[in-house]
């Protein structure tokens, strides 16, 4: 079953398409990648100076892409900054043919008596990092907390921080239909140990550590890059290899786009990102186009209107080094996917 995520080019969560792989001269140390040297082991790239609520802002706009599954969408497609992070109703929809059956609705996220406004800090952190309700339910695994859960202490704090900021916004949803009623417990999280560490021998390996937090601990691009275990889990052999499937009318997106659209693989292989360079990942990913000036297809939320547009140059080219520093592992996606170009060069 795949996941309806919201429309072109300004989506989702399950996130990140068809980044890079480096020459040598991209190794050799350009002020971009020598932002601090740090201490390789020191994954959490957020500031320790950073207010709290500023770096959760962060986290929650543009590295996790939240808006893009927990914001309503206006006609046009664009979201409803008005409603921002109060939640879908049916954002999923298994079967629209049946009105009692298939819908699952995103969660408010604002400061009402219908989202997170009663619920304690650690309420609201066990739901996110750990997939359980206050109400001792479990979250329905399309909300990825078995990967989110591997983020540090810090920003989960600072993620709270923010959402207590945001203006309290009516909106009740309802109850889940089946087949998304909540399950008995929740999904497991991904052990961390299983997230691809940099090669020892890599040039830049202090930003490929903090690109390994930012890619791999906070999830979000390993999530949608990762094909899926007949259980539903991530293969932990597949880690950035691509291949998830998301469909054509899940996405909301007209004909011009193919009628099932798969993650790229995002590791150095040829079947994947061989020959994409640094910036080229800089360029994907902030203006969403490939090395061939061809555009990214949705769910990326890549682009200047993208979630992932608002994301540092330091923290993209972090990411970029860790891509570039994962063993490269062979998974041909069945049909690559352009997306047509838009005014301003973006998709």
């Amino acid at each position: 079953m795949t996941r309806k995520l919201a429309t072109l080019g300004l989506i989702f969560a399950c996130v990140t398409a068809a980044w890079a792989c480096g020459d040598d001269d991209d190794d050799k140390g350009d002020a971009g990648d020598k932002r601090d040297a740090g201490d390789e082991h020191d994954q959490d790239a957020g500031d320790s100076h950073e207010k709290p609520d500023a770096r959760g802002k962060y986290l929650v706009e543009n590295l996790g892409a939240c808006g893009d599954c927990h914001t309503p969408r206006l006609e046009s497609g664009a979201p409803d900054m008005s409603k921002a992070l109060s939640g879908v109703k049916c954002f999923i929809d298994a079967d629209p043919t049946k009105d009692d059956f298939g819908c699952l609705s995103s969660a408010n996220l604002t400061n009402h008596e219908t989202g997170l406004k009663n619920r304690s800090k650690q309420e609201i952190k066990d739901m996110f990092l750990k997939g359980e309700r206050p109400d001792g339910k479990a979250l329905h695994p399309v909300m990825p907390y078995y990967v989110l859960g591997n983020m540090s202490e810090a920003d989960a704090d600072a993620i709270v921080a923010y959402l207590r900021t945001l203006p309290g916004v009516d909106n009740m949803l309802p109850a889940n239909q089946a087949p998304f009623t909540a399950p008995d417990m929740p999904a497991p999280r991904f052990p961390a140990a299983k997230i691809p560490e940099p090669a020892k021998n890599y040039a830049n390996r202090a930003a490929a550590l903090r690109g390994k937090y930012l890619a791999g601990n906070f999830g979000v691009c390993m999530e949608c890059h990762t094909s899926r275990t007949e259980m539903g889990g991530l293969d932990p052999d597949k880690l950035f290899q691509g291949g998830e499937e998301f469909a054509r009318d899940d996405l909301g997106l007209p004909m011009v786009f193919p009628e099932k659209i798969y993650s790229a693989n995002i590791t150095a292989h040829e079947n994947g990102i061989k020959g994409w360079t640094i910036d080229d990942i800089v360029t994907a990913i902030k203006k969403g186009t490939d090395k061939d000036k061809e555009g990214l297809c949705p769910p990326m939320p890549s682009g200047p209107m993208g979630a992932f547009g608002g994301l540092t140059d330091a923290d993209v080219r972090d990411i970029a080094h860790y891509l570039l520093s994962i063993p490269p592992g062979d998974n041909k996606i069945p049909e690559e996917c352009s997306a047509p170009m838009m005014p301003g060069g973006g998709s």
